[in-house]
């Protein structure tokens, strides 16, 4: 203790001047954190995988890169269980799908197109006849019927495993986000929407990487809100048990606040995002913000006891002078182990952690040494009953007193104790195993954990690792060749223990081929013809949507995935197999077709593998960041080795319980080190501090007493500085979120032995060794500046909305459009153009004739390129009756045989385009009795005048068979034709628009020459142009005749 011996010291008279002028710290500190704490409302959560990785990290780029290509998306899983005899195959619970298929379109932020499950999917089988297309839940649930629904399945490789468990307990309905950003919300309405379910003895279980973002969401805040106050809670609990006087309970409450706000407000201003570790990181700042006032505190009533007659403005810049270095320093390496975290790690919540708990440190030293002294002036002088004066020099409280014993009776052997543990220590982390594993995100009891385990255990799996396959050219992926490769590669990876299931493009070629060959099993393979395969995959799109191949190969033709599902995410797991699987495709695509590995599997694989080196690279840093501060501060090498001795200790320690534990070096636990070591140094900082204090006092007093009044002291502050920071962190320990429990405990625990290491070993080694630097003198203080910057300019957008006014009557227009003439036949030529969302374009060239008889109207398109897909027709005779299905054939040149293919839904898309059946039949007209219309102006397009009307359909069955909740046309006031019109989803998201490009008059007739339509969902497009209209050419009726389509046009 210092005394009064600081009174005139350039310290003492700055903080007697800072008392004086206490209102300007106040007031500049209330500024300072209330502007960035107003920020707070601002601060954006990202519970999302990819937060973790770098976005220059070579996996994730491609995988992204892929993602695009497919339009994969990482869905929400609902599994339905039934452990019954028949399983899921039993009518409530396919009854039960059924319901929540239908209600998940009305969840918000689904996409109702998105939505997979036994109720949206069809079987697709061969008979004599033809191809039936036939969906699993269509009609009665009796016997027969859900027999029919087992066999199918079992008989879909497809399905079976993936969409069906095997052994029928269990069928997944997988719903596709449009926003990963409102995953919260969306998860919260489903769980809402599977309370409400009409369950019997079914179990639903609710997983997937869209329900853990939603889930881990709103467990951030479920344990933020329970963690901080409790944090909180006990640090009080510690300051009144250290001092037990109000003024030292309020003071240091109001640092933590001010630290936790003015270090969120700064995150929320610099654009991070609070990631599912960063309620770990505001435990930190509170215990962090406490521990230096309470060696200032300490201090402050130690001077008060010894001298109850000393000014109170004199006692409090006396205890400020004889702390700001030892705070000083320990905020700095305090900081520079956290700011280890950044340079030495890719992965952002990491660096932002390392980052902002500077940030934190710096804040709460700052506010430590400017606003502490000027609130406790405030108070009138009060010695805390706890700080009696001492006339022995000999230590007598607990723990302190039992390592002051040891360390001065026993220097030699306490330092042979510390090598022989640090030797064990070394062993022992050895056996520290590197792994992660989102999902142990969760406590095992949690749903989300529970859910994942359960569909894994009765599934293919939910982790996916996929395979990039790409030809040289396009349409690469029809030559036989290739998906042979593609077979043989999965073949492989299911021979792999860690697969359990495989599929791509080559499967459903497998099927449609099996389908056209009247269902015989013998033809369940491909074929070896180049063109029969571009036809079936004509055949499929007949009556399916243009993206509906689109997670398996893209548009061109030219890449293909091939996905394989596991059980698991475990790094241990990955690094097992990716390797295999890198030599695997390395030996059979070294040629023209290449082959790449991505998928979730993937880039978690290339990133953990590198938390080892990064772990490796900021534990280095930091340590030499202690060593050099305190060399520095001390002036002395020696100085730098001892206070980085204890720390070492600790650290070695704790990866000896990693490993003895089983604890696994992961994204949680390998930041522990770094900031272990800054927090661990504070207790050696100070404890050399006060040694060196002791040890360089004139006087007859002997080392063992010079090193015992230190213990008095010191001893005592440093034992509650222990208790704030490892029970602070301890409280992580009650954390549900696993990593978060590991990296408290770990922190808390290091601390611990960086305490007793650094009350035995740095004393022992005092006595033995005498270092020079202990003896001596310091000199002129060492100055050190900080500045600190926070700047952010806020933008506000505003937008408007225009509407028109007067108008016809809105149903004159629609009659006036419907009434438009188009003529009894037409001729013309089609180029269709396919663009995927990369701009991948495919063009196919048709000629197509339509004539009407009576009401009902017949058109036959017959493809004349590209050459794997020339001489395929088409012929579909549509009836004027809504109530009598259209009838549909498609011609085969590769099979020489015309196929019946079944009658598609009004809303389904058109031989692979963006158009839909119904849109391609009323060639820009509307089946008036569906719609409700209501007229919202007038508006230019392309420099034509049109009239704004909205259609909503008349009921929810009209509106799930076109597949749109509204639809908005700008109609040509004087054409009667729409020029632009716009449609949303049954759910009211937007979805696609039609733009009439082109419109020219033929024959005395108007009529659309260039029209396309973009789907804003998938980003895929189509534009038809059509050429060499000819309305008045002879269209003879035996061209709609289902000989036509083998003999042409």
């Amino acid at each position: 203790m210092a005394g009064h011996q600081e009174h005139r010291s350039t310290a003492f008279l700055f903080f007697k001047r800072l008392i004086r002028y206490r209102w300007f710290s106040l007031i500049a500190a209330l500024i300072v954190v209330g502007g960035l704490g107003s920020q707070l409302g601002e601060l954006k959560k990202n519970t999302q995988a990819d937060a973790f990785i770098d976005d220059n990290e070579p996996a994730l780029i491609y995988r992204r890169a892929v993602e695009e290509i497919f339009n994969l998306k990482d869905p929400m899983v609902i599994a339905v269980q039934n452990d019954g005899a028949a399983g899921i195959y039993n009518e409530r619970s396919l009854k039960l799908v059924q319901w929540l298929s239908d209600q998940l379109i009305s969840v918000p932020n689904i996409d109702p197109q998105g939505i997979t499950s036994l109720a949206t999917e069809s079987n697709i089988q061969g008979d004599t006849f033809g191809m039936e297309v036939r969906e699993f839940l269509d009609g009665p649930l009796d016997g027969a019927h859900i027999k029919w629904i087992e066999n199918s399945v079992k008989n879909f490789p497809l399905y079976d495993g993936s969409l069906v468990a095997a052994d029928g307990s269990m069928t997944l309905i997988v719903a596709e986000l449009l926003d990963q950003g409102q995953a919260e919300a969306t998860y919260q309405a489903v769980m809402g929407l599977i309370e409400r379910a009409p369950k019997g003895q079914e179990q639903i279980h609710v997983a997937g990487e869209g329900a853990i973002v939603g889930f881990l969401s709103e467990y951030i805040d479920r344990d933020a809100k329970r963690l901080n106050p409790l944090a909180g809670l006990i640090i009080t609990i510690v300051l009144i048990a250290a001092f037990f006087t109000p003024r030292a309970t309020i003071i240091p409450n109001l640092i933590v606040a001010g630290t936790v706000a003015g270090t969120l407000g700064a995150m929320a201003v610099g654009g991070a995002e609070f990631y599912v570790i960063t309620n770990g990181l505001i435990v930190c700042m509170i215990g962090i913000a406490v521990a230096d006032s309470i060696h200032i505190f300490s201090e402050y009533y130690e001077i008060l006891s010894a001298d109850p007659a000393l000014p109170h403005s004199d006692a409090i810049a006396t205890a400020m002078a004889n702390m700001w270095r030892p705070v000083t320093l320990t905020t700095l390496t305090t900081a520079a182990g956290f700011l280890a975290l950044y340079p030495t790690n890719d992965m952002p919540p990491l660096q932002y952690f390392g980052i902002f708990g500077a940030v934190a440190v710096l804040i709460a030293g700052i506010l430590t040494l400017f606003v502490t002294p000027s609130l406790l002036s405030f108070f009138k002088a009060r010695p805390s009953r706890l700080f009696q004066r001492q006339n022995s020099l000999i230590p007598n409280r607990g723990l302190v007193k039992i390592l002051s014993s040891l360390s001065l009776k026993h220097p030699k052997k306490v330092l042979a104790g510390g090598l022989l543990l640090g030797g064990l220590a070394v062993v022992g982390a050895s056996n520290v195993v590197i792994n992660e594993e989102r999902i142990e995100n969760f406590q095992p009891h949690e749903p989300i954990y529970v859910a994942d385990k359960a569909i894994n255990a009765s599934m293919d799996g939910t982790y996916y690792l996929d395979v990039v396959i790409e030809a040289p050219d396009a349409e690469g992926i029809y030559d036989p060749s290739v998906l042979r490769d593609i077979s043989q590669l999965q073949s492989f990876l299911e021979g792999q223990s860690e697969v359990h299931g495989t599929t791509s493009i080559a499967d459903y070629i497998k099927q449609m081929n099996k389908a056209v060959h009247e269902d015989d099993p013998a033809f369940y393979a491909l074929p070896d013809d180049k063109n029969l395969i571009a036809q079936l995959f004509l055949l499929y799109t007949a009556s399916g949507d243009p993206t509906d191949f689109e997670e398996r190969v893209d548009s061109q033709r030219k890449t293909a995935l091939v996905r394989a599902s596991l059980k698991t995410g475990s790094y241990q797991v990955s690094r097992s197999l990716i390797p295999r699987l890198e030599n695997y495709l390395s030996a059979e695509f070294d040629g023209e077709v290449t082959a790449q590995i991505s998928g979730r599997i993937n880039v978690d694989y290339h990133w953990i593998d590198g938390i080892a080196d990064s772990h490796v690279n900021s534990v280095i840093v930091s340590f030499l960041a202690v060593f050099l501060m305190a060399a520095l501060l001390f002036r002395s090498i020696i100085a730098g080795m001892m206070a980085a001795i204890p720390v070492g200790l600790s650290i070695l320690v704790i990866y000896a319980v990693m490993g003895a534990k089983g604890i696994w070096l992961g994204v949680g636990t390998s930041m522990f080190a770094a900031i272990a070591i800054g927090l661990s140094v504070d207790f050696a900082i100070h404890t050399i501090d006060r040694l060196r204090e002791a040890m360089s006092k004139p006087g007859d007093l002997s080392s063992i007493q010079r090193i015992s009044s230190v213990f008095v002291s010191t001893g005592r502050a440093l034992w509650f500085n222990l208790l704030a920071v490892s029970l602070g962190f301890g409280v992580l320990m009650t954390s549900q979120v696993p990593p978060l429990v590991n990296f408290g405990m770990l922190v808390a625990l290091s601390v611990l032995v960086a305490f007793v290491a650094s009350l035995l070993l740095i004393p022992a080694i005092t006595l033995i060794f005498q270092p020079k630097f202990m003896l001596g003198q310091s000199g002129s203080f060492w100055k050190t500046g900080m500045i600190l910057l926070a700047l952010l300019a806020a933008a506000a957008l505003t937008s408007k909305a225009v509407a028109g006014e007067g108008a016809p009557a809105v149903d004159e227009i629609i009659q006036q459009m419907n009434d438009r003439p188009e003529g009894v036949s037409v001729q013309r030529d089609m180029i269709i153009t396919l663009t995927d969302r990369r701009g991948n374009t495919r063009e196919e060239h048709t000629r197509a004739f339509r004539r009407y008889f009576g009401e009902n109207k017949k058109t036959a398109i017959f493809y004349t390129k590209p050459a794997t897909v020339a001489g395929t027709a088409f012929l579909t005779w549509d009836y004027e009756d809504q109530a009598r299905e259209d009838d549909q054939w498609l011609y085969l040149p590769a099979l020489r045989k015309v196929r019946r293919i079944s009658a598609s839904d009004r809303g389904d898309y058109f031989l692979g385009t963006d158009f839909t059946y119904e849109e391609i039949k009323k060639e820009s007209k509307i089946a008036a009795e569906d719609y409700r219309f209501s007229l919202l102006g007038e508006e230019e397009v392309d420099g034509h005048s049109t009239w704004k009307v909205e259609a909503t359909p008349i009921d929810q069955e009209v509106s799930r068979a076109l597949g749109y909740g509204r639809v908005v046309f700008r109609i040509d006031s004087s054409l009667w034709i729409p020029r632009l019109t716009e449609y949303w989803d049954v759910r009211g998201n937007f979805l696609k628009t039609v733009h009439a490009r082109g419109i020219e008059k033929i024959d005395g007739i108007w009529a659309i020459t260039d029209i396309d339509a973009t789907n804003k969902k998938t980003g895929h497009s189509t534009r038809i142009q059509f050429h060499n209209t000819d309305y008045g050419a002879d269209v003879p009726p035996r061209l709609f005749e289902q000989n036509a389509l083998k003999r042409g046009y």
